[in-house]
């Protein structure tokens, strides 16, 4: 195909190709064009004209004059500029479409489209304006006609309960005659068409109504508890405080009876002032605190009660303790006597013992004082009842201390005897262990087990000496006592320790002695070994000669040895 052929066939696509799409284009700003008119028309159909002109033609006055002179302005202005601006944004683009300028039209659709919807809006809210305004006069007149309704049956109720409301009612009927004035200025307002202020007043009106229904549910049980139950409290108190004095009750210093009850009624005679000036709310916070004051007096009075019959059983109970203690106190004196003419006592007992001697003097004047205190009415049950019942306490551990100081003289009489029982036993012990070294037929003794035998026995000596002495230094015989337990042990220790030394030495040398034929060297380790297991009785070197050379031979040999050994020690 020729080259003039493809590119007539090319020129020719592009061609269609750009009819076809400038056709869609400018069809689809047709139809976006078309759709604005469309709205435009609907919005200026939807225009309030009708109502405007209605509401132009009404008799009306002030605030209600104002606000429909206003919305009829914004209706005409959107008439007159709002509307044409959108038709000429709507011309312009349709021109700019046929110019194929399809950007251009876009912005025209664009503005056009803003000032639509806020067109919209604003008719919206003028046409509820409008029929507000229109309605507002036969609003007005429906609802005054319920708050009138309301009105009649709380004067009915007013006049019928006056007495419940007490000096309160003046100011309610103020009120009431308040409301007939607004009332009057709802006609005149209604009268001169200004429906807008009137539905203020109707407003106003309803308010007072739902305050004077709240004033009215409020008063009455506020003046019933102020004039009866705070009143008949208020008689009770005097009257029990009255008979306390008489019953020679006292009361605490910070607390004035007398003057609380001034207080309380100085407070009565303001809550009705209040009450009187409806100021219902302060009112009530003057009922707290009254309340609060009236509670106290109750619980003072009840306390002192209960306080004197607590105080009265715990003078009795503190009697038999005080009579319990100071019998332990007798007894303790006698037992420390006896015990110190044997003993000498070095826990600071006789301290102790004067200490709660003492102790058990001042709980008994404290005791005495209070008693005293009561019988000259100088002093609040109360407070009597508190500080007797420490004493009580105090007394009880009084006791406990007295019991565990008898504990502890009691404890030097058990202490010497077991301790004298352990001396024995430790005696008996260095015994058996003397027999048991005899019995294994050993050359001698270590010089060093031999000192620790007679430091032992001289222990053990010293502690029989300090237990025969007339009177008994116990401090010193638990120290020697402890040593003495101490060195036995060690003695014990150390027995085991030379038999085992002394019989392991025979048995590893028996077992080396199998070797002395192979190894020339092992007659003369055993006869040294020998000379320091016969002659200095150094069993644990001599152990430790044959033992090195067994090991050294046969490893693990005198591991065998010992195992051997210590079955049948076991078993002896």
């Amino acid at each position: 195909m020729p080259i003039e052929v493809i590119v007539t066939l090319i020129i020719l696509l592009i061609a269609i190709t750009l009819y076809i799409l400038t056709y869609y284009l400018k069809k689809k700003n047709y139809s976006a064009i078309d759709e604005l008119d469309k709205r435009k028309k609907e919005a200026q159909n939807n225009m309030p004209t009708d109502k405007a002109k209605s509401l132009d033609k009404m008799m009306i006055t002030g605030q209600t004059k104002e606000m429909a002179d206003k919305v009829l302005e914004s209706i005409n202005q959107i008439e007159e500029h709002t509307l044409p601006h959108i038709e000429s944004l709507l011309f312009e683009a349709e021109q700019a479409t046929d110019r194929y300028k399809f950007n251009q039209s876009k912005k025209y659709q664009e503005q056009a489209n803003e000032y639509l919807s806020q067109m919209e809006e604003e008719t919206k809210s003028y046409t509820q304006t409008i029929d507000e305004l229109l309605q507002r006069e036969q609003a007005n007149l429906k609802k005054i006609e319920g708050i009138k309704k309301k009105y009649h049956e709380i004067r009915k109720e007013l006049l019928a309960k006056s007495f419940s409301f007490g000096s309160a009612i003046n100011k309610l009927e103020d009120k009431l005659g308040q409301m007939e004035k607004l009332f009057t200025s709802f006609s005149d307002l209604t009268a001169s068409g200004d429906h807008e202020e009137a539905k203020k007043v109707v407003n106003q009106l309803d308010n007072r109504l739902n305050e004077m229904e709240k004033l009215m549910a409020d008063i009455p049980p506020i003046l019933k508890t102020i004039q009866t139950v705070y009143t008949e409290e208020l008689k009770e108190i005097e009257e029990g405080h009255q008979q306390l004095v008489k019953q020679d009750y006292v009361f605490p210093e910070e607390l004035s009876i007398e003057e609380e009850i001034i207080f309380i009624e100085e407070k009565i005679q303001r809550m009705n002032e209040l009450i009187s000036d409806l100021k219902v709310e302060e009112t009530r916070l003057l009922q707290e605190e009254t309340e609060t004051t009236i509670d106290k007096l109750y619980d003072a009075m009840e306390l002192e009660i209960e306080a004197k019959a607590n105080a009265q059983k715990l003078l009795n109970q503190l009697a038999k303790v005080y009579y319990y203690v100071a019998k332990q106190d007798r007894e303790l004196t006698l037992e420390m006597d006896r015990i110190s003419q044997s003993y000498i006592l070095f826990k600071d007992e006789e301290k102790i013992a004067r200490d709660l001697n003492e102790t058990l003097d001042e709980q008994k004047k404290l005791i005495e004082h209070i008693e005293e205190q009561l019988d000259d009415k100088v002093i609040p049950h109360s407070e009597a009842d508190e500080l007797l019942n420490k004493a009580f306490d105090q007394l009880e551990e009084l006791s406990e201390s007295y019991q565990s100081l008898s504990d502890v003289l009691y404890s030097y009489r058990k202490q010497e005897l077991s301790i004298k029982a352990d001396l024995e036993d430790m005696e008996t012990d260095i015994r058996e262990m003397k027999r048991y070294i005899e019995s294994k037929h050993l050359p001698g003794l270590p010089n060093n087990y031999l000192d620790l035998l007679f430091y032992t026995t001289d222990h053990l000596e010293q502690l029989a000496k300090e237990l025969a002495r007339p009177k008994l230094d116990l401090e010193e015989v638990l120290k020697l006592h402890s040593m003495c337990e101490e060195d036995c042990d060690h003695l014990a220790e150390q027995t085991e320790i030379v038999v085992d030394n002394a019989l392991l030495t025979e048995l590893t040398s028996q077992r080396l002695y199998r070797h002395r034929e192979e190894y020339p060297g092992i007659m003369e380790t055993i006869r040294y070994s020998e000379g320091l297991f016969l002659n200095e009785y150094d069993y644990e070197t001599a152990l430790k000669m044959v033992r090195e050379k067994l090991e050294s031979i046969e490893p693990g040999a005198f591991e065998e040895v010992k195992s051997r050994y210590e079955k049948e020690k076991t078993y002896d």
